[in-house]
């Protein structure tokens, strides 16, 4: 299966827009992207919300601080 970035999009997120998009120019085909998003759910596919971190996100500090800092601070009144 082919990513949204193949298909000409920045990043490789679907919407119900883009693939509204990809239905127009494969099968020439309108629809909103409201029906799209029907069209999936009776597919079965669901919505996914992507999880928003930062990109310097640094996981080993973040653990490091919560198994040595956390602790301290969470005993002080």
């Amino acid at each position: 299966m082919r990513g949204a970035e193949a298909h000409g999009f920045r990043g490789d997120i679907w919407t119900r827009g883009r693939v509204a998009e990809v239905i127009w120019r494969e099968f020439g085909v309108r629809y909103t992207p409201t029906h799209v998003g029907r069209i999936l759910r009776a597919c079965g596919w669901t919505l996914q919300k992507p999880i928003r971190r930062g990109r310097q996100r640094d996981e080993e500090a973040i653990r490091r601080w919560q198994a040595e800092r956390w602790p301290e601070v969470k005993n002080k009144p």
